[in-house]
């Protein structure tokens, strides 16, 4: 087991009520089996924000260890290279709507 640090930032403190939080995963764990682990901690609603057609949302940037997680594989993108990772997840607000 590994420990990953996760920072919230932005919209999606409000959703898990607080600004980080360590979970441990297995070696081999990744993105997406981190963000199943915060939906069953956190619900529905943190699911809705994040995913989108069984991907990352629009709205929701994820960084590993600051590499954007989309340029590492999204959801199948490996947390950890034997040492603690850093995930970053910020959400934005929806895309403005009206004219």
């Amino acid at each position: 087991m590994v420990e990953v640090k996760v920072t919230f930032v932005g919209l999606i403190q409000r959703v898990v009520g607080c600004r980080e939080e360590t979970i441990p995963l297995p070696e081999e764990g990744t993105l997406g089996g981190l963000i199943q682990e915060l939906v069953a901690r956190y619900g529905r609603e943190l699911e809705e924000r994040l995913l989108e057609n069984g991907d990352l949302a629009a709205q929701a940037t994820v960084l590993i260890n600051g590499d954007n997680a989309l340029s590492r594989g999204g959801l199948a993108a490996k947390l950890t290279d034997g040492s603690q990772s850093q995930v970053e997840i910020v959400l934005l607000g929806p895309p403005l709507m009206g004219g």
